[in-house]
């Protein structure tokens, strides 16, 4: 049994090249103008190891997933966890597929469209053979945590929540330029994870 229910109708797909304007005006709305370039979805339409999964609603764009599947080598790379029994874990996996960045546009949130995306995203796992499936959550400076309704709904549990994350994760001098709180960013990531 699929582990969740399609709740609204929105229609989710591959990403093409027409569709980054609105995945990078999403992004920039919703995880900072700093966290995704242009290239980082163009080499993901390009990429064997990676997919982007674009959710519309109502005929309009709503939001996009980029997934990453990588095995034990890209570990470091990939998650930059800390030295801890739970980057040893996924050092000991062959196949990990990440929900690597999701968004939602800000007026369509709380419809369902999240849950959409993330059960076409569980689906091409799954056709991909993972042994673990994980996220990292962007919990905020308040305490809420940006997936979690969709991620316990896919049966994930959150194991270890890690400091400054969001600053590691870009390139930008100063940290990164939080929607929320700014730069550099305060808030956490909160690591989820779930056996396939």
């Amino acid at each position: 049994m699929h582990p969740m229910k399609f709740l609204k109708p929105a229609l989710s797909r591959n990403l093409v090249k027409e569709d980054i304007p609105d995945a990078l005006a999403v992004s920039y709305e919703e995880l900072g103008s700093d966290y995704l370039s242009e290239k980082d979805f163009s080499e993901t339409i390009e990429s064997d190891s990676a997919f982007c999964k674009a959710v519309t609603y109502d005929g309009q764009f709503a939001g996009f997933a980029i997934c990453q599947v990588f095995g034990p080598d890209n570990v470091d790379d990939m998650l930059r966890l800390p030295d801890s029994p739970e980057r040893d874990y996924f050092l000991s996996k062959d196949r990990i597929g990440l929900f690597d960045s999701t968004a939602i546009r800000k007026d369509l949130q709380g419809l369902g469209i999240g849950t959409e995306i993330a059960m076409a995203c569980y689906d091409k796992f799954v056709s991909k053979r993972t042994d673990v499936i994980c996220a990292m959550a962007w919990k905020r400076v308040y305490g809420t945590i940006n997936v979690e309704g969709v991620l316990r709904k896919m049966g994930m549990t959150p194991y270890l929540e890690i400091l400054g994350y969001w600053n590691r994760m870009v390139d930008s001098r100063g940290g990164h330029d939080c929607p929320v709180c700014g730069r550099p960013c305060k808030c956490s990531a909160v690591l989820y994870r779930r056996e396939m």
